[in-house]
This record gives C-alpha cells, structure tokens and sequence, in this order.
C-alpha cells in the first residue's frame, strides 16, 4: 500500500529517517492543498480542519528531525528529496476545481493509511531502538489521524 517498493536493506538507519520527514513535509502540503480546494468551494470548515491536520504533518516532521539530528549529528543525507515519494501523498490526485470535500477526505484517508503501512515496514528494520520507538508513535498517530478524518467525514455527512 506504500507509494514505492522500499528495500529497508539499502538504507542507512538515518535513511529511513530522512524519508519518514520527507514523508510528513508531502503530508504537510498534500494537506494545504486540500485545504486550499476547499477554500475554493467555499467549504471553509473542512479547509480549516485540513490547515489543523497539515500543522499536526508539520509537528511531526519536526519531531523526527530532531531526532535525526540527536542520533546522526553531522551524518550526511544520502537521499534526496524527489518532488513526491509517495509515502503519504497519492501519485494521482483529483483536481482541485473538481475536488468534493468527499474526495478530499477520501484522499487524505488513503494518505494516512500509507504512512501508517510506511512506519510499520520501517519499524521491522534494524533499527536503533529510539528510532523502532519514534516510529511506533508516528505509526500510532497515522492511526489517530485516520480516526480523526472518520469522525470529521462522518460529522459533515450527519
């Protein structure tokens, strides 16, 4: 379910971290850019909880680049961030001047459930044990994520 086929193997530890922040920096503009379709349709409060859920992208690519930073002081990235892994961001995405605040969701929905699959596939690496653990709370909060875009849906279907 991930957007590429990942061989954990030919990665460094500090890889895998560098993806997962490149993962949530596309999680945090795949966000803003549902927002802002629904900012055009005039869908303001769905916009609103999308800028919320891009700003949770954004906290969690500060966490993981913090810790980067405290395991791997000084370690050079050894990849490059391409325009779109997609690891938390589809590859075809409806347009935005067609886009319902259904699709959206559906869309961020099916982005969460990728990151979640990432972090799991990473998580069974040999990894350092701080970076097993930051990645079982980054897995737990796609799951949180996916559980906030439910009750979000299913309040502005009621």
């Amino acid at each position: 379910m991930m957007g590429l086929d990942m061989d954990f193997s030919k990665l460094q530890p500090q890889d895998v971290l560098d993806l997962a922040i490149f993962a949530e920096e596309e999680a945090h503009e795949q966000y803003e850019f549902l927002a802002g379709a629904m900012t055009r349709h005039g869908a303001r409060e769905v916009a609103d909880f999308f800028h919320k859920m891009a700003a949770r992208e954004e906290l969690h690519r500060q966490q993981i680049a913090e810790r980067r930073s405290a395991l791997y002081p000084g370690a050079v990235a050894n990849l490059g961030n391409r325009a779109l892994w997609g690891v938390e961001a589809p590859y075809n995405v409806t347009p935005a001047d067609t886009m319902t605040a259904g699709d959206a969701f559906n869309i961020a929905m099916a982005a969460e459930k990728k990151a979640e699959a990432y972090y799991a596939a990473a998580m069974e690496q040999a990894l350092p044990v701080e970076v097993t653990q930051l990645f079982a709370a980054l897995r737990q909060s796609e799951v949180e994520h996916q559980r906030m875009l439910e009750r979000e849906q299913a309040r502005r279907s009621s």
